[in-house]
């Protein structure tokens, strides 16, 4: 089969690092273009891993037979550009989140439902081995669904102080430099303005997780965020209610430095048993109600996790691979963290949106 022919948009930090190498790395995937409205961004970018295009409009893109486009872009951008390109019948994977409203996520579900291509989200986590392994055994395995205990604790405080005081010193509505290196972080992308802080940044990624892994959607949720003096939420807890049964904790901080406290977990608890998921080192276990337990790996992969998303992308365009991180479960998500950051303004319960 000849291999997937993929563009990305976006030459910025993340796809620089992850999503072209990873792509011009593989005999699966023909890198065949960059879009990124930096122009000389995209050219360096470009140049490095032998891509024959370079634009600045996702326009330009609908004329290359694509097989699929990743979008890695700030995240109040993501649902025009991915609607585009969903709208002219391309496959697209979005890095996380989504979206970040539930309008805009559910929207983009049915455009790809409608032109009958797959849309995947960048959730790194959940394209290893590992993860299908706890999938199965928490929808298999543990019996009906107790509660669910999370924590996304990271060191990304930093990066959204760097926004904050980015945006300040080159005033409102500034656009990134254009003589930022691609393979620096580009302090503007993760600011308030942009939809940037813990919860649409990294607790996504939890959220993501629990919602495919359980197949479930939050119901409810009552939450309270600290933005340490920041304008966009560092620190995020919420208690959550699933639909159909269960209960559920949710923390996030970007106060955990990689010394002192990064841990991505997961408590899975059901009748029969519970899964207990270590998200950041990619182990799970399996404890059933015999008292036997039996640890769910799925092996190591053979690059950096990080470069797995764009690569089962290219596969699941061509039809050899399956979709670990759909729309759908993503957009559940979105929907989750919308209703938590309302909760944390109003001090309230809030109802989440169901998904149609």
């Amino acid at each position: 089969m000849s291999p997937a022919r993929i563009a990305v948009v976006g030459a910025g930090w993340w796809s620089a690092n992850h999503h072209l190498p990873s792509l011009a790395q593989y005999d699966g995937a023909a890198l065949v273009a960059v879009c990124d409205p930096v122009r000389e961004r995209a050219e360096e970018v470009a140049t490095d891993h032998d891509v024959p295009e370079v634009v600045t409009d996702v326009e330009d893109l609908l004329g290359l037979r694509l097989d699929g486009v990743v979008v890695a872009t700030p995240h109040d951008t993501h649902h025009a550009i991915a609607g585009r390109l969903l709208d002219a019948g391309i496959a697209v994977l979005v890095e996380k989140p989504l979206t970040t409203t539930t309008a805009d996520a559910v929207d983009l579900v049915r455009r790809a439902e409608r032109a009958g291509v797959p849309l995947a989200v960048g959730y790194t986590d959940q394209y290893t081995a590992t993860s299908a392994l706890v999938r199965n055994a928490v929808q298999g395995e543990i019996g009906e669904l107790v509660q669910v205990m999370a924590e996304f604790s990271s060191s990304t405080a930093g990066l959204f102080a760097q926004a904050e005081d980015a945006e300040q010193a080159a005033g409102e509505g500034a656009e990134p430099a254009e003589d930022a290196e691609p393979e620096d972080q580009h302090p503007g992308t993760y600011s308030a303005d942009h939809g940037g802080g813990q919860a649409h940044t990294q607790l996504t990624h939890v959220m993501g997780m629990v919602c495919w892994v359980t197949g479930r959607e939050v119901a409810e949720v009552a939450a309270m965020v600290d933005q340490r003096g920041l304008e966009a939420d560092v620190d995020d807890a919420a208690v959550i209610r699933f639909l159909h049964g269960g209960a559920g904790v949710v923390t996030s901080t970007g106060m955990a430095g990689e010394a002192n406290g990064e841990r991505h977990h997961v408590r899975y608890l059901g009748t029969r048993g519970t899964v207990d998921q270590d998200m950041l080192g990619d182990r799970a276990w399996l404890r059933r109600g015999d008292g036997s337990t039996v640890e769910l790996t799925g092996g190591q992969e053979d690059v950096p996790r990080t470069w797995l998303p764009a690569r089962r992308f290219a596969d699941l365009t061509v039809g050899r691979a399956t979709n670990p991180a759909p729309g759908r479960s993503a957009a559940a998500a979105v929907a989750c963290i919308e209703a938590l950051l309302t909760s944390a303004e109003t001090r309230q319960f809030v109802t989440v949106s169901r998904l149609p």
